[in-house]
């Protein structure tokens, strides 16, 4: 299923959390979703973004609904709203806003299943995201807790770091407990078949991403975006290394 055609209708405010400040937005169905803007966050990030929300989903991740919006310039033209002029650029990167959810805690840990959790921090060295920290002392996870007692994963602009490092991006990860886990190759060849179903899917989920996310200019096609497809594709493929599998 392809991510959601959003046209958005209007922009409510700017996010006080989170180093890139996304924007709340209402779509013209009434849903308010976070938004991450071309001129803000950059195309690269919307790639990764974009790229994270469809292999996670194939991966059972619990995702909230996405997709790409439009914000037409008479909004960003018009507000009173500082640095609205971040959502211009092209196409922007929309997560729907889950109400009632807050940034989990570290008391909240236990509560998530261990399979949950395993999937997670798998993911997240396969994408190389080195932005889910959580210890006592606090940290930036970017997973939500809702009172439901569902998590939920969001923000993968930082991912995809070609020139980074597997290990670094597991020091103090929300859910380091369960790196032991992947010993058992039960559950590692659990994980392994989830992860190569997901990339089994690439050029399908490529096919989503707008062109304007992937040139610096649209006028030339050597103008690529760093990193770029192939790159990233290279570096999804390591999974099938089993030195991948080592998490401690």
């Amino acid at each position: 299923m392809p991510p959601l055609a959003l046209e958005a209708s209007e922009i409510l405010r700017r996010s006080e959390q989170g180093l890139c400040r996304p924007f709340l937005i209402r779509d013209t169905q009434g849903e308010i979703y976070v938004v991450k803007g071309v001129d803000g966050v950059g195309k690269s990030a919307l790639v990764s973004e974009l790229l994270c929300a469809e292999l996670g989903s194939r991966l059972g991740l619990p995702i909230p609904p996405y997709g790409l919006m439009n914000i037409p310039s008479a909004l960003t033209n018009f507000t009173t709203i500082d640095g609205a002029s971040e959502l211009e650029g092209g196409p922007a990167f929309a997560s729907k806003l889950v109400g009632n959810a807050t940034s989990l805690i570290y008391s909240q840990i236990t509560q998530v299943p261990a399979e949950v959790k395993q999937r997670v921090l798998v993911f997240d060295k396969w994408v190389r995201n080195g932005d889910r920290r959580l210890t006592e002392k606090g940290g930036n996870v970017n997973l939500l807790w809702e009172p439901s007692s569902q998590l939920v994963v969001i923000d993968h602009n930082v991912t995809f770091e070609i020139d980074g490092d597997d290990a670094e991006c597991l020091i103090n990860h929300v859910f380091s407990d369960e790196k032991e886990k992947f010993d058992d190759m039960l559950i590692q060849s659990e994980h392994r078949a989830a992860l190569d179903s997901a990339l089994g899917a690439w050029d399908t989920i490529i096919d989503f991403l707008p062109e304007e996310w992937l040139y610096r200019d649209l006028m030339d096609e050597d103008s690529l975006v760093p990193p770029t497809l192939t790159e990233r594709f290279e570096l999804l493929e390591r999974f099938q290394d089993g030195d991948f599998w080592r998490m401690t």
